[in-house]
Order: C-alpha cells, then sequence, then structure tokens
C-alpha cells in the first residue's frame, strides 16, 4: 500500500514537471512577431498597366525567426486618390506561424487618364421613340476596364418623350480609385417629320486638351439625302469644359440634324 502511495506520488511529480516542461517549450517557441516590411524608397513611379512585381520593386520582408520571408509579399491594397494621380499601396508578408506584416507607401500613376464616355449615337431621340439613354453609351477606364454598368445619370427636369424639347441631363462614373467623372450635357426630343434627313458623324464625342486645335467639319460624316451643310459650334479650346457642335443639313424638301459633344480637358 505504502509502496502505491510512493509510486502515485512520484507520477504525479513526473506528470507536473513534464507539463511544466511542455508549457516552457511551447512559450519559448510562440512567436507572435509578424514580420518587418522594409521600402527601399518611400514613393514609387509605375503605369496604370503595373504588374505586381513592379509594385513589389524594392519591397522586402524580414523574420526574426523564419528570416528572409521577401517570396511571401503580396499587394494587400490600394486607397482611394489621395491627391492628383496618387495613391497608397499596402503591402503584406506572413512568417511561418502565420503572422503577417504590413507596410504602405505612396504610389504615382505616371499615365492615369480619368475614366471616358463613347456616345453610339447623339442624344437626339424621335418623338415617342425615348425608352433608355444607358444603350447607348459606354464608359473606359485604364484602372478598370469597360466601367459602362457603373454609369449613373441624372434628368433635373421630367422628360415628356411625346413632346419637342432639350433636357440637361449629367452622366457620372467612379472608378476604383475613387475618381468620379462627370459629364453635363443635353438630351433632345425632335420631331421626325421635320428631320427626316439622317446626318451621319465620325464621332459623337470627343475630348480634346487645352489649347489644341479643332475642325469641326472633319467629324462630319455625310447624310442619307443632298443638302447644303451648316455647323454650328460653341467650342473654345482654351477653355476648359463641355461644349456642343451641331451640323444641319437642309434640302429643299426637309433637313437633318446631328450633334457632338466636345469636352474640353486641361
Amino acid at each position: 500500500m505504502k509502496k502505491l502511495r510512493v509510486a502515485a506520488a512520484l507520477l504525479l511529480v513526473v506528470s507536473t514537471i513534464a507539463f511544466a516542461g511542455f508549457k516552457f517549450i511551447e512559450t519559448f517557441r510562440y512567436d507572435s512577431d509578424p514580420p518587418e516590411i522594409t521600402c527601399q524608397e518611400d514613393e514609387i513611379y509605375v503605369s496604370v498597366n503595373a504588374s505586381e512585381e513592379e509594385l513589389l520593386q524594392g519591397v522586402t520582408a524580414q523574420d526574426k525567426k523564419d528570416g528572409d520571408v521577401t517570396d511571401s509579399l503580396v499587394v494587400e491594397s490600394m486607397s482611394a486618390f489621395t491627391a492628383k494621380n496618387t495613391r497608397a499601396v499596402t503591402y503584406a508578408a506572413a512568417d511561418e506561424h502565420g503572422n503577417v506584416g504590413r507596410a504602405e507607401r505612396t504610389l504615382h500613376y505616371s499615365d492615369y487618364q480619368s475614366p471616358r464616355f463613347h456616345f453610339d449615337m447623339p442624344l437626339r431621340f424621335p418623338t415617342g421613340k425615348l425608352k433608355d439613354v444607358l444603350p447607348y453609351i459606354k464608359v473606359n477606364s485604364v484602372i478598370d476596364g469597360d466601367l459602362t454598368d457603373k454609369i449613373k445619370y441624372a434628368l433635373p427636369d421630367r422628360v415628356n418623350i411625346n413632346s419637342l424639347g432639350r433636357y440637361p441631363i449629367e452622366f457620372s462614373v467612379m472608378d476604383s480609385a475613387g475618381n468620379t467623372v462627370h459629364l453635363p450635357t443635353v438630351l433632345e426630343i425632335y420631331d421626325a417629320q421635320v428631320e427626316q434627313i439622317q446626318v451621319e458623324l465620325n464621332e459623337y464625342l470627343i475630348y480634346l486638351k487645352k489649347g489644341a486645335s479643332f475642325d469641326a467639319e472633319s467629324y462630319y460624316k455625310g447624310s442619307d439625302m443632298e443638302g447644303k451643310l451648316n455647323i454650328l459650334s460653341d467650342v473654345d479650346v482654351n477653355e476648359p469644359g463641355v461644349y456642343h457642335v451641331d451640323y444641319i443639313v437642309k434640302s429643299e424638301q426637309s433637313m437633318g440634324r446631328s450633334r457632338l459633344i466636345v469636352v474640353v480637358e486641361e
């Protein structure tokens, strides 16, 4: 009986020592420190088409226990623009114990361009024919590609599709960098009985840099009936803004009209 008690006591002591040793080893081995990420430069200048490899240029990661973990580096996120063509890029790296370290630096785009709209036709519709303007409009982003499904528009006035009239309309779209582009223009309802000549243009929306030359006649493609062409333009290439050019073709029997939107940028 006495031997049994001694054996039990010894077993308890051994178990306690073993458990304490295990906890000590686990505590010693436990790693809660994340890798440290170092950026050779605080700022980076890249194209909007830069690959992840290019975005990671000059970035390394070191862990106290695992050493060099640069291979685990990824671009975790990019912020909205914080200044013109500038955003913050966040990097992340992980060690063998799943600890994640992060670092941030400033990214500048060398070739960013705001999203641009494209019109398949002028914003002019015969009475009773207008259902939706969006099927005729597209928008492309150098960062995101096609953003057509993100287009929004606002019509301050209620449009009566059965009555002649001009209505202010504004289109807008935002890209993943947080840049929202607005395009204010005019939607027109016209009488197809009066305007029977179809007037075509090479483009229905163009973008020009401030101070660029502009030849309105070069955008006229033609009409399905002969007539005299008259061009009415309010474009001022020296002042950024949205302008309109009307192309009017008149014959003895009828007339027709089309419109070009010109966006002059800084």
